[in-house]
């Protein structure tokens, strides 16, 4: 005679779907939704990345890209602005016709330094005294 599982059967399935949550996070995450990454110069590339393209905002401009295929990475172009991002993971480099490579990490928000409560946020205005 075979045991009943203890934990009920959407137990199991919730977790089954936990776990391949976390897998599809672990090499996509840079790529879905909204993004803010904070590059090598300093300035920070934000925009709003689909499985198609993307909306991106660095340095007062802004770009629509459309993301063409590669087996590893996920990359964004628009030809007729000369730019390109390139993403794997967690990075991306911003290419723009004409000037150097430019690399960018992403920015965690939940573990941004305010969202711990480690420092006030920078919209915080000083008391005075």
């Amino acid at each position: 005679m075979t045991a009943l599982p203890t934990q009920p059967l959407t137990s199991h399935i919730a977790r089954l779907w936990l776990l391949a949550g976390v897998m599809a996070l672990g090499g996509t995450a840079a790529i879905a939704g909204p993004a803010e990454y904070q590059c090598d110069d300093g300035a920070t590339l934000k925009g709003d990345f689909s499985p198609r393209g993307a909306q991106v905002r660095y340095d007062g401009q802004n770009w629509t890209l459309q993301r063409v295929r590669d087996s590893r990475e996920a990359r964004y172009v628009s030809p007729k602005d000369g730019v390109t991002i390139t993403m794997v993971k967690r990075d991306a480099v911003l290419e723009r016709k004409g000037q150097d490579k430019l690399a960018c990490k992403l920015v965690v928000q939940a573990l941004r330094p305010e969202a711990l409560g480690l420092a006030p946020p920078a919209s915080a205005s000083t008391p005075s005294r």
